[in-house]
């Protein structure tokens, strides 16, 4: 059995407790998410060190950082990993030139795991005089 000794203690303990409670909240109007993990890639090889932005077409947008190997996981909010269940616009960026009109940036996230490899192709070079 728990001796409570002071005033002060029990004090402590209930806020614990409280702190407990809203460290699980999750608010009533959280749309459905799932994990969102894959690998960015521009002419084939890893992009490391890019921003990965799923945007759905209403609501919260989440990102990703590429690491060295171009592998990113997705991050709905502080808590949260994943991306909320959409169609997204999928914006990257990056120090690296890409050409965005040979690379179609959408993604369809479903429930349930989500791999979703990005290839990015470079811009052409241009002929100087």
């Amino acid at each position: 059995m728990l001796k409570l000794h002071s005033p002060h203690t029990l004090k402590w303990v209930s806020l614990f407790g409280l702190f407990l409670a809203g460290c699980s909240y999750q608010p009533d109007d959280m749309p459905k998410i799932a994990p969102v993990t894959g690998v960015v890639t521009l002419d084939g090889q890893p992009l490391p060190e890019a921003e990965i932005l799923f945007q759905p077409s209403s609501g919260r947008a989440s990102t990703g950082m590429t690491d060295e190997n171009g592998e990113y996981t997705l991050l709905f909010n502080r808590n949260t990993y994943g991306a909320k269940v959409d169609d997204h616009d999928v914006s990257i960026i990056t120090y690296k030139q890409f050409d965005q009109s040979l690379s179609k940036l959408t993604a369809k996230v479903t429930e349930g795991d989500n791999v979703i490899d990005l290839e990015l192709k470079s811009k052409p070079k241009t002929k100087t005089r």
